[in-house]
């Protein structure tokens, strides 16, 4: 993925869709890569926005996010998602961005950066959190919304469908990648640094009280028995 566009420039996205009271997604694609992406926006007790993996929307789209509410932090949520980030904060200069602490060298290369998760103001909505066995590399976002939990990952787990192409071929078939919720072979080369302890992070995170919903950055929502899931894919790894 380019290291990150100073200036505002749209992909091909979908609309801000309603997930839940206060949480909405914008998914999209990336030139050169038929690889999906995900922008997951969630409102703060104080009615700002967090935005979370951002993508640069058309004028329609613009204008129905900021109506949510004013975007006051920019999560990069991880070394391989500044595409849009710079943009971002030049539309929005009184917005505050955090990445992971294993991340943040590569992130401020190109964007500059307030704090890492661990730095962020959690309120009763919204927290981050570095994901353990990954040296901090990567984290979770977690939602508190009207209809339970929703936790956001990145590139951590993958839920990617079959893919036609030379693409779904290589990436997908003979990698193993797509078709179920997974830690790819890419995360697990890059991300994964102690199997043991992400194993049993993922497993806590599968038993979040009133858990609703998984996101991921790359592939389909996980909504149906979401702690099932969580725990399959840690059992799987």
């Amino acid at each position: 993925m380019a290291k990150a566009r100073a200036s505002w420039q749209v992909l091909p996205h979908g609309p801000l869709t309603e997930l839940a009271d206060g949480l909405w997604t914008v998914d999209g694609s990336l030139t050169g890569m038929p690889l999906p992406r995900r922008m997951v926006v969630a409102r703060r007790e104080d009615g700002s926005l967090v935005i979370h993996n951002a993508i640069c929307l058309d004028p329609e789209q613009l204008a129905a996010l900021e109506a949510k509410g004013p975007p006051a932090v920019i999560v990069v949520p991880g070394a391989y998602h500044r595409l849009d980030a710079r943009a971002f904060t030049e539309r929005y200069p009184e917005a505050k961005l955090f990445c992971p602490a294993g991340a943040r060298k590569r992130v401020a290369d190109v964007v500059s950066v307030h704090g890492t998760y661990d730095d962020f103001a959690a309120d009763a909505r919204i927290r981050l959190v570095h994901l353990e066995g990954t040296r901090s590399l990567e984290g979770v976002m977690e939602v508190h919304a009207d209809d339970g939990v929703t936790l956001v990952f990145n590139d951590a787990i993958f839920n990617l469908p079959r893919m036609s192409g030379l693409f779904g071929m290589v990436y997908g078939k003979l990698m193993g990648n797509a078709g179920k919720p997974k830690v790819t072979t890419v995360g697990r080369l890059l991300l994964v640094k102690d199997k043991a302890a992400f194993r049993a992070h993922l497993e806590r995170l599968a038993e979040t009280a009133g858990l609703r919903r998984v996101l991921v950055a790359h592939g389909d929502p996980i909504g149906d028995d979401a702690g099932g899931v969580l725990r399959t894919v840690a059992g799987a790894f």
